[in-house]
């Protein structure tokens, strides 16, 4: 009985908390158009990939370098609106994070075309270093309108573990190889510093997270 009524509970609370995240993404989606725009082309990405096979390579350089070219215009036609607080002060959209997320943006941009012809001569699938690749670029973007402790944590891990794939990508090379040890061991170490720094920050501004509060 008691199980039940906790099995209910969770169902309830999970609801609620589904229904939030909806209205949220319902209401102030457009505020993150050209992060949204990344996440249609990764969901696009993994399901081409199911259910193509190798031929279809081009198709996947096209539709990576598609996403990040409409989000790069999606981004210049928001250019010198008003700065925006969103989702609950979690996000801020400024003409000042726009200049470093158009910077990510162009850098994966000139990234996917120049890696072309390395990925053609060794070999490697081509489907997991693009999903990387925007991955990295969506963590990063994210973290340019970080407004609060949470997602400025989040958006960095979103980034860097997708960097530490890339490196590791080549796992046939001992330099690939040395190179992601070094860089898992210096990523984490900084990582905890960093959660202990925010957990000061947390816990003297009284339980807060967001900029404006501490």
């Amino acid at each position: 009985m008691i199980w039940h009524v906790q099995n209910e509970n969770f169902i309830l609370d999970s609801t609620r908390i589904f229904m939030k995240a909806f209205h949220l993404l319902l209401f102030q989606g457009s505020f993150i158009f050209p992060e949204c725009i990344l996440i249609f082309g990764l969901i696009l990405l993994l399901m081409i990939d199911l259910t193509s096979d190798q031929k279809d390579r081009p198709w996947f350089y096209f539709i990576s370098s598609t996403s990040l070219v409409i989000s790069i215009t999606a981004l210049l036609f928001r250019w010198r609106e008003e700065p925006i607080i969103s989702f609950s002060g979690n996000f801020q959209t400024n003409n000042f994070n726009e200049i470093f997320q158009f910077l990510i943006l162009l850098c994966s941009t000139l990234c996917i075309p120049l890696s072309i012809e390395y990925i053609e001569c060794t070999e490697m699938a081509i489907t997991e270093f693009l999903l990387f690749v925007l991955t990295a670029t969506l963590g990063g973007m994210f973290l340019c309108g970080a407004n609060d402790l949470i997602t400025i944590f989040v958006a960095p891990e979103c980034f860097s573990l997708c960097s530490y794939l890339l490196s590791g990508y080549t796992k046939r090379d001992l330099r690939s190889n040395e190179a992601t040890m070094k860089y898992l061991l210096m990523g984490g170490a900084s990582s905890s510093i960093l959660v202990h720094g925010f957990s000061w920050l947390y816990g003297s501004s009284g339980g807060r997270s967001s900029f404006k509060k501490l």
